[in-house]
């Protein structure tokens, strides 16, 4: 199937009771076509699926509703498969509990609600953020109620929802600008390659955001020392220049959210990757199931997308993931491994350098003091007026080096190296003991499902640290 944008579609599950009464079949499809519109136009970048099982009665009038809408129905296996893989489920439904014969509606509206799952009861926690929209359909055997039909009924929490779908039609939207890029016949490697090339333009936005920012911190330190030292006095107008364009920066970082995109997409690329890892190892597990519960807390979009993206998924047939993903993580993690060392060894030099240019700069200060003004034997050999000058240009060398060291310091430690380095040690680590495990065990399932649950804990730990450090100026 080919998804050549790599966008994240909205599912829309379809679910109802059988017995529809014929007196409402328009007023019931006039309500489920004005919901789909409601849907599109608050999410227009996004492209509508309807999820349903196509069994008769209520399943069948969203599924022609949304085909004369021109919207791509999926058939899904059952009502709990279809809770748990929507967005947003459209229950045409009386609100009474379950009856013979209904197929437990009452229990798929729960399901989705509670986020309730079809697999095993040890599975992880996942977040309620479920919503119901009822199109409230009396049943053939109720004599009254006719204008009940088609009346909505919202359960669930819907600001949760509408934070998920807004975060889902905003990342839609930013894969259309690089559509050409994200070309696959697999739906997921289609959303890897789009996540991956947004998370990289919105990182390198973000560290010109935070030069920006460590630039202009610079030059209005060092603008202020020589308006006040120098007397330079049109170096006020300086300072309030750099003050301004703090404060632009600052609000232009709130807007665009560089930081927040390039982590949240990061993740979003990080679980396809591990998901394309399940498959390979023909497990038939999806991400959603064991994804850490900080992280469904604090970027839901992601989880839910990674529902959507499998909907009628299968697990692939078994390969060997020894060579084709665990020697290629450890190779991958030791070499941005030593990459970071590097980084961090350059901000160190940096640092350390300009550190002893103060010193050597204050150094000769106390000596030009001691020999030349005679602080201690006050037998000066200069003017008063040469040595204030000399003065100020010890105060400037010594205040421009200060402000070359907070410059590193502000932009490599919001870059958060020494975490970052952490990291890849860990991931190399657990990856060189997973070969060991699987030279001695062979490839277990048991096995090789720790391992994905291991690295979305560190991928969860990662985002933790990394979502701390945007370029904004914390006010």
């Amino acid at each position: 199937m080919k998804n050549a944008s790599g966008k994240i579609p909205v599912i829309v599950g379809a679910t109802g009771h059988r017995n529809l009464r014929k007196q409402d079949m328009d007023s019931l499809k006039t309500a489920v076509r004005g919901e789909l519109e409601s849907l599109q136009a608050k999410y227009p970048h996004s492209e509508i699926k309807l999820l349903t099982s196509h069994a008769e009665g209520a399943d069948r009038l969203c599924a022609e509703t949304a085909r004369e809408m021109g919207f791509e129905v999926l058939y899904g296996q059952e009502g709990i498969y279809i809770a748990e893989h929507c967005h947003v489920l459209l229950a045409l439904w009386d609100g009474d509990p379950d009856e013979d014969g209904e197929c437990g509606l009452a229990a798929v509206v729960q399901a989705r609600l509670r986020n309730l799952t079809s697999g095993s009861a040890g599975e992880q926690l996942r977040r309620a953020d479920g919503i119901v929209i009822q199109v409230t359909a009396p049943r053939q055997n109720t004599a009254n109620g006719s204008s009940e039909s088609g009346r909505i009924v919202i359960h669930g929490n819907e600001s949760i929802s509408n934070r998920i779908l807004k975060d889902t039609d905003n990342y839609n939207k930013d894969c259309e600008k690089i559509a050409d890029e994200c070309a696959a016949d697999d739906k997921i490697e289609a959303v890897y390659t789009a996540s991956d090339s947004l998370s990289i333009i919105n990182d390198e936005r973000d560290r010109k955001v935070l030069i920006g920012l460590s630039v202009c911190a610079t030059a209005l330190t060092i603008a202020f020392l020589l308006y006040d030292e120098a007397e330079w006095h049109w170096m006020i107008l300086l300072c309030g220049l750099m003050i301004i364009s703090l404060f632009a920066i600052n609000a232009l970082t709130r807007l665009t959210r560089f930081n927040a995109k390039y982590v949240e997409y990061r993740m979003l690329a990080e679980a396809c990757r591990v998901q394309t890892y399940l498959r390979t190892a023909g497990i038939d597990r999806e991400v959603t199931d064991i994804m850490p519960w900080n992280l469904q807390v604090t970027i839901p979009w992601v989880s839910r997308a990674m529902s959507a993206i499998m909907t009628g998924e299968k697990a692939g047939e078994k390969k060997s993931i020894l060579k084709t993903w665990i020697i290629d993580q450890r190779d991958y993690h030791l070499k941005a491994l030593k990459r970071t060392e590097t980084q961090l060894k350059r901000n160190d030099r940096l640092v350390t350098i300009a550190l002893i240019i103060t010193i050597a700069t204050y150094a000769a200060a106390l000596l030009y003091e001691i020999i030349c003004v005679g602080i201690l034997s006050d037998t000066g050999m200069f003017t008063p007026e040469f040595n204030s000058s000399v003065r100020t240009g010890f105060k400037l060398c010594m205040g421009i080096f200060a402000a070359v060291t907070i410059f590193a310091n502000n932009y490599y430690g919001r870059l958060a190296l020494p975490n970052v380095i952490d990291d890849h040690r860990k991931m190399a680590l657990l990856y060189e003991e997973a070969e060991r495990e699987i030279a001695e065990k062979g490839e277990e399932k048991p096995l090789l499902l720790r391992i994905a649950e291991d690295e979305l804990c560190e991928n969860a730990n990662w985002y933790v640290y990394q979502s701390r450090h945007d370029a904004g100026l914390g006010i």
